[in-house]
């Protein structure tokens, strides 16, 4: 109770201050007179008993501060006083405060939308009720010992089919586990067949979830009974309203996915896209698998990781209690199945739960995070040094404030307080910024990366209370940054000086301050440099990518994608079909080449695998091609020893290589390569073997744009690899009109399979896209480095002539010629200018192979990047600094010696 009434009491003087404190001075004036009226009982003339009271009283205001302080309210009323008279102060400076509050909205604005996107993918919750119950439940899967081999689809924390009923069934810590496997894509066919991508899930995903149907029903159990019998599909709102018009009367119609035909039961409802970042546009029964992929025994392979799992907890259970149940039934798992060790792991349930989608998003966060934040440091180094240019204008009225009784603690809080102003109005106006552009900003950039129309992504980009707090917390470090020390700075005044104005003493007395703003204007330009050094060296590379020769031929060739296997196609059957479409291309008009080829050059779709020495135990990873016997004579790749491969090779898939120089030195450095033999697996799961070696062929960028040196090796086209085989056509002349002769033929042939035909130059642009798009945002910051970078060295320089013009004026008076005065103002700005280039040109080496796989060819250490941006850098350091010196030049030596 007593807590309460001083509660009550400390609010009301809170918030009814005028009536509290009337309330006080009349019940001060009470005891006062009482005391009055004792001594005057005591025998006191008035005036002398006045006298008396007061001064056993002390100062009647002293008393009233004491009792204010009692309320414990006082620091709320300080700081409200202090913002009107930030306000004020900001207010009177215009200029100064646009500049400022605009420098910050931008850095803070880049920041949040950067963390709005991770926030949404990474962080919020899944969108659906009472997401905070959902777990993302993975295996760790520590090792397979023995003859076993652990297949890995998508990502190595997955489980297989026969694990996951273990721990569905198992378990005492869900209400519910779910299964799904997402990224399945397939060919919807309607007049013609389209890319599509959707998910197979357990009969139970969305009651896990707990969501209901907008349109018709979920699943029932009974269809994911038994493999192949659960034919039907939920389709997601968008693909509904989309592809299908919005079609009322969807609930029971027939859609044919990979040349099987589902029958439509539902409609999810609008907002839910799936349980990955990727959207769905199709949901079926993970039974289905073998119409998706039939490539595998998805459901009868026990060592087949491919389905990630989210479980909802039942009440009261923890997340600790439930991973220690789960790493139970593991153990039970890890003794029934051979030569496996495994432990579980639970998580938050995400848009991105699974690690090999979290972690490089999480690492190109943070990079650009990075990237931005060195923008908003350099905002803050910039903000500092107009604040510390100020306070040495208000040197007098702050040490008016000392001299009568503020303590330097009370003149830190107010100077503070207007830098928090500052970074308050700076933040909400990025953070207004961000919510207003971030979506916008995400589809340009999405629209300009090779993701393909069937991809799509579920992210919902708003703002929520995590962006909020993260644009307030970053508004109040960015106010500690850069109001800080100027506070400090400016509240340690030598009274004497400062109230005599002696300008000629107060100027030299400040050699701590001027070190101060040196060591800010190093760290922009060292800042300024890492982006700017980074930003040339993507330049180059992108530039290096527009000009690159992949070692190949790509005039003049067009290349159809297509996978047999994904449709269903027989070993027999899709080696009939090769043998017919290759019959029909070749008698097109103008064709003088069919190549068959597993893996179209730089399409980013080649397979990896483990080679080495028939001697040696440590495999070495390769990337290799299926090709046919023409492969290299029609993409202009020599063959530098050995032959090629025969067609009679290619026709029975005997085990010979073609390896690329770069291998062959690998593995064969002293040697003769041909007919020497290597050790390892050819396909996955095909079991290890030997392979001859029959040719080396020239290096080229086949696999990676601007990479030729990884190992690479070329095997046969054998009868195997029919299912999964691409074309490639030549003509002799430039033909406009031949992908649609060759589009022509696949409808001939088979009018359900999805291809996607082109010409052989356009893979370049898979790789030329993200490096454009990195490269224009780099290049923006590192302008926008350079521009605020220039704006401090031009400050500081301009400032230091400003204090220094008596300096000046004797030195002219004692001799000094212009040059003289040039070469001293010019030194004394470029030494912080050249130490934070050099450490910016250390940080920048140190960090430079983080962008090599954007470089195409140019070194992470590429000598022009990192001669022509320190020399640019430091062209536009000298020039800031010219303009300030050249006026101070122009400084005459008795008007200087007069000055102030």
């Amino acid at each position: 109770m007593r807590f309460l009434r001083k509660l009550a009491l400390r609010l009301r003087s809170l918030f009814r201050r005028n009536t509290a404190d009337a309330e006080l001075s009349t019940e001060l004036h009470f005891h006062l007179e009482h005391q009055i009226a004792s001594n005057i009982v005591a025998g006191m003339p008035p005036a002398e008993a006045r006298r008396a009271a007061l001064r056993e009283f002390g100062g009647v205001e002293q008393l009233k501060e004491e009792c204010r302080d009692m309320r414990r309210t006082n620091y709320i009323h300080d700081f409200a006083q202090d913002l009107r008279y930030a306000a004020r102060m900001l207010r009177k400076s215009p200029g100064f405060t646009v500049i400022a509050v605009l420098t910050l909205a931008l850095g803070i604005g880049s920041n949040t939308a950067i963390f709005t996107i991770l926030n949404s993918a990474a962080l919020r919750l899944l969108p659906v009720p009472h997401a905070n119950e959902l777990v993302a439940v993975g295996q760790n899967i520590r090792s397979v010992k023995g003859p076993y081999h652990r297949n890995v689809h998508d990502d190595d924390s997955f489980v297989s089919y026969s694990e996951y009923k273990t721990y569905a069934k198992e378990n005492r810590v869900f209400s519910g586990l779910l299964a799904y496997s997402a990224f399945t894509e397939t060919s919807l066919v309607t007049d013609k067949p389209r890319p599509i991508m959707g998910a197979l899930t357990s009969c139970n995903y969305f009651d896990v979830l707990e969501i209901r149907p907008e349109l018709g029903r979920f699943f029932a159990d009974s269809e994911c009974a038994a493999a192949g019998e659960g034919t039907v599909v939920v389709l997601s709102d968008a693909a509904w309203r989309g592809t299908f018009r919005a079609d009322p009367a969807i609930i029971g119609k027939t859609i044919t996915l990979n040349r099987t035909s589902f029958r439509i039961i539902g409609v999810a409802p609008q907002g839910f896209e799936g349980t990955v970042a990727v959207a769905s546009a199709f949901w079926a029964p993970l039974t289905m698998v073998k119409s998706f992929r039939p490539a595998s025994d998805y459901l009868g392979d026990d060592y087949l990781s491919w389905l990630a799992l989210i479980g909802r907890l039942k009440p009261g259970v923890s997340t600790q209690q439930a991973a220690a149940n789960l790493n139970v039934v593991a153990s039970g798992l890890n003794s029934l199945q051979p030569g496996r060790i495994t432990t579980v792991s639970l998580n938050q349930a995400t848009l991105l739960s699974m690690p090999s989608f979290r972690t490089p998003m999480l690492i190109i966060a943070g990079i650009i995070l990075t990237a931005v934040g060195l923008v908003l440091l350099l905002a803050c180094a910039n903000i500092a040094n107009l604040l510390l240019a100020r306070a040495a204008g208000r040197r007098k009225e702050i040490a008016v404030r000392l001299t009568v009784g503020a303590s330097r603690g009370r003149l830190i809080r107010q100077l503070l307080t207007e830098s928090l102003l500052l970074a308050f109005l700076g933040g909400a106006a990025g953070a207004l910024a961000s919510y207003l552009s971030v979506a916008a900003l995400f589809r340009f950039t999405m629209a300009h990366l090779p993701t393909g129309p069937e991809l799509a992504f579920a992210l919902h980009l708003s703002s929520d209370w995590r962006t909020w707090s993260y644009a307030f917390a970053l508004s109040i470090a960015t106010a500690c940054f850069f109001g800080l020390a100027p506070a400090l700075r400016a509240s340690r005044v030598d009274l004497t000086l400062a109230m005599k104005e002696d300008a000629a003493l107060s100027q030299t007395g400040t050699i701590s301050t001027g070190r101060m703003r040196n060591l800010l204007v190093g760290v922009q330009v060292s800042v300024c440099m890492l982006l700017l050094l980074a930003s040339g060296l993507l330049l180059h590379g992108l530039y290096r990518a527009q000009t690159v020769n992949p070692g190949f031929r790509m005039d003049n060739i067009e290349g159809a994608a297509f996978s047999l296997s994904n449709s269903g196609y027989t070993q027999q059957r899709a080696t009939a079909f090769q043998q017919q479409l290759q019959q029909r291309l070749a008698a097109l008009s103008g064709v003088d080449a069919v190549v068959s080829a597993t893996s179209i050059p730089l399409a980013n779709s080649h397979d990896l695998t483990g080679f080495s020495l028939p001697d040696k135990t440590k495999d070495s990873e390769v990337e290799y091609n299926h090709v046919s016997a023409n492969f290299f004579d029609v993409l202009g790749i020599a063959i530098l020893q050995g032959r090629s491969f025969t067609p009679a090779e290619v026709r029975t898939g005997v085990h010979v290589a073609v390896l690329s120089q770069s291998t062959a030195r690998r593995f064969f450095a002293d040697q003769n390569p041909i007919g020497q033999m290597l050790h390892g697996g050819g396909e996955p799961n095909s079991g290890v073997t030997d392979w001859q070696v029959v040719g080396v062929a020239a290096d080229a960028q086949v696999a990676n744009l601007g990479d030729s040196r990884k190992l690479y090796l070329y095997e046969p086209a054998g009868p195997a690899q029919q299912s999964d085989a691409n074309v490639m056509v030549r003509t002799a002349t430039a033909n406009p009109v031949i992908g649609k002769e060759i589009n022509d033929i696949f409808g001939e042939l088979d009018p359900d399979l999805s291809t996607t035909i082109g010409p052989l130059s356009e893979t370049l642009e898979f790789w030329r896209e993200p490096a454009r798009v990195v490269s224009v945002f780099s290049g923006i910051l590192g302008t926008l480095a350079l521009f605020l970078a220039s704006l401090g060295i031009y400050g500081m320089v301009s400032y230091g002539v400003s204090r220094r013009v008596r300096e000046i004026g004797i030195r002219m008076a004692l001799g000094a010629d212009n040059r003289d005065v040039m070469w001293l103002v010019i030194r004394q700005a470029m030494t912080p200018v050249l130490t934070g280039a050099i450490i910016g040109i250390i940080l920048c080496a140190a960090a430079s192979s983080i962008f090599s796989a954007i470089l195409f060819g140019v070194s992470p250490l590429d000598p022009g990047s990192f001669i022509s941006m320190p020399l640019f850098l430091l062209g536009v350091a000298l020039l800031a600094c010219y303009i300030p010196a050249r006026r101070a030049m122009k400084v005459d030596p008795m008007i200087a010696l007069r000055y102030e």
